[in-house]
């Protein structure tokens, strides 16, 4: 899959490489490659950039939850360009102001350095006035890590490029390719249900 030869490829979902036996819900990328034109008319162009989102299922093993619960954390990138030898070099610069927590009895495969913590509730009548409503305890903090499927997190990932192994078998070659940088990560269990998880990455592509 380094080019398709056509326009357009078609099949049905469950043979799509990215997702067949990963647990993957879904998998979105867009990219594009930036284009600048030099006194002489001559184009300059360098790495095609992007971000990638992917929802995937994350099932617990020996555990048992019995209330909701979530967790997530956001690193911010600023994006800088310049020009080498005839060329535009891309590069993604952390920016710090880590954004991480975690509420209500979350998987042990997380875990945080915790700050502060307070009350939240999540209450809404909208099913009729006997529908249940809940307080949990809301933890903010940094350190953020998740030890889970299918992709692991740690702090490092707040200021370093990203590997994503789980690509590299689907013959996709910008995805098996590409350089990562973590946006953002939640995970998310309503019971009864298998808990979700949620990345976004930013990617450079120098294919």
């Amino acid at each position: 899959m380094a080019a398709l030869r056509t326009n357009c490829a078609c099949d049905i979902v469950a043979e799509f490489p990215i997702l067949k036996g990963l647990g993957i819900i879904s998998a979105n990328v867009r990219t594009n490659t930036d284009v600048m034109l030099a006194a002489n008319n001559q184009p300059l162009y360098g790495a095609t950039t992007g971000d990638l989102s992917i929802t995937a299922y994350a099932p617990l093993s020996s555990e048992s939850l019995k209330c909701s619960a979530r967790a997530g954390v956001n690193y911010n990138w600023d994006r800088r360009t310049e020009c080498e030898n005839g060329n535009l070099i891309v590069h993604f610069i952390p920016r710090g102001g880590i954004r991480a927590y975690k509420e209500g009895p979350v998987t042990s495969n997380i875990n945080i350095t915790v700050v502060r913590g307070y009350t939240s509730f999540s209450a809404s009548a909208s099913s009729g006035p006997t529908t249940p409503f809940i307080y949990n305890l809301h933890e903010d903090g940094y350190n953020f890590s998740y030890s889970g499927s299918p992709i692991t997190i740690s702090e490092s990932d707040s200021k370093n490029p990203k590997s994503l192994s789980i690509f590299t078998n689907t013959g996709v070659d910008l995805l098996v390719n590409a350089t990562y940088y973590l946006q953002s990560f939640s995970w998310e269990y309503t019971s009864p249900n298998v808990p979700t998880v949620s990345y976004s990455f930013l990617l450079s592509y120098d294919g």
